[in-house]
């Protein structure tokens, strides 16, 4: 299985490890996407913006112009800039995020997140986390999993492997296998593993 969680590791043994996120490194078909759709909104905003402006001034000399439209061009500068707002909120809030990972060979993690609200950083030892859990949840409607290094602090777990689209929906051996591997490789930090069924994730929840 893929694992859509780019940790870069120097050996086999997969110590030490590092994973690196920034909020726009985008790349290829998901950066083209990303770009054209906020640019074609931003475009379009404006022109709704200088369409309204351009109504509400010809409202002043035109008297056949109804005064509903002076309304209604009102309300879509209005709701436009409350969209392009949202929008530079959205990007700087990405442009914003900074989160690393690492884990030593001595198996010290390393944690760094730094948003617009500002910066969380700790260090702790794995000997300190409980297990290698793999966990279900739903998205959407849509059912999928992912493995994480679980801490009794909540805001000290984080995941290690999350699969591909294609493989949200594999067997539940092989999910057990790769948790198997996973598990093999945490094991000299005396981490255990921990399946945990859908059923029993939404019992939780």
């Amino acid at each position: 299985m893929k694992n859509e969680i780019n940790w870069e590791s120097a050996n086999e043994n997969g110590f030490p490890m590092k994973l690196v996120e920034k909020g726009l490194d985008l790349k290829g078909r998901n950066a083209f996407f990303f770009y054209f759709s906020v640019t074609i909104a931003v475009v379009s905003m404006v022109w709704v913006i200088m369409l309204s402006i351009r109504i509400m001034m010809l409202s002043r000399t035109d008297p056949s112009i109804p005064g509903y439209y002076v309304t209604i061009a009102m309300v879509c500068i209005g709701v436009s800039l409350v969209s392009l707002h949202h929008f530079y909120r959205v990007f700087a809030d990405r442009k914003a995020y900074f989160k690393q990972v690492e884990i030593d060979n001595g198996g010290l993690v390393k944690f760094l997140e730094v948003t617009r609200d500002g910066r969380r950083e700790w260090q702790e030892k794995l000997r300190k986390f409980e297990s290698i859990s793999l966990r279900h949840y739903s998205y959407r409607g849509k059912d999928s999993w992912y493995v994480a290094v679980v801490h009794s602090d909540k805001t000290k777990s984080f995941p290690i492997f999350s699969p591909t689209e294609t493989d949200r929906e594999a067997p539940e051996e092989a999910k057990r296998e790769l948790l198997a591997r996973m598990g093999s490789q945490f094991s000299q930090f005396g981490l255990v593993t921990s399946y945990e069924k859908k059923s029993e994730n939404e019992e939780q929840s």
